[in-house]
């Protein structure tokens, strides 16, 4: 009788040990993928120095066009306002207050239209599906326009740089230690 309750107390504890090593191997792991919000970002104040903008040959108004311009910019950084991700030297890759660096832009360093639409969500039973829109850019009304996907319908104009301007932005850091700017707010 002893003997099986030892059998039956030794095999609880293997399960639950090894539910335990399980958990801590599935929440502990540093190779799962983050989303943005917790991918490391540092935000800033910059001037522009310098601009450079791909060659504007092809776009044609109301054309649809099927990669975003390679545009990029000097910056000087003025202050850094916030930074997240403690393990990240954002010195080492030259964001520093009063350096300069050259960036690259997401989406265009002149006048843009981000125009954000929510996909179709369908059910189907106790299954939701949410159907992404494709991103799409044209070039309508001098503006760079693209159509993304997100969680609310809204529509955000970035103004264009130029040598001079002073704006404030986000930079995340993802999987390469390239920045680029997305969207930014022109300070004065």
């Amino acid at each position: 009788m002893n003997t099986k309750y030892l059998t039956i107390g030794i095999i609880a504890l293997i399960v639950v040990g090894s539910g335990i090593f399980l958990f801590g191997c599935t929440t502990n792991n540093p190779h799962k993928t983050n989303n943005l919000a917790m991918s490391p970002y540092v935000e800033l104040e910059a001037t522009v120095i310098s601009v450079s903008q791909e060659n504007s040959e092809g776009y044609t108004e109301g054309g649809e066009i099927y990669r975003a311009p390679h545009d990029s910019a000097v910056v000087r950084i003025d202050k850094i306002i916030k930074t997240n991700g403690s393990h990240i030297n954002w010195s080492s890759i030259g964001i520093e207050e009063g350096k300069e660096v050259s960036l690259g832009f997401k989406y265009s360093v002149r006048p843009t239209k981000i125009i954000t639409v929510v996909g179709k969500t369908t059910h189907s039973g106790d299954i939701v599906s949410h159907a992404i829109v494709p991103t799409k850019i044209s070039f309508e009304n001098n503006y760079f326009v693209f159509k993304v996907t997100g969680n609310s319908e809204n529509e955000t104009i970035l103004p264009g740089l130029e040598e001079g301007s002073k704006f404030k932005t986000k930079l995340w850091l993802k999987t390469s230690a390239e920045l680029k700017v997305g969207k930014y707010e022109i300070i004065s």
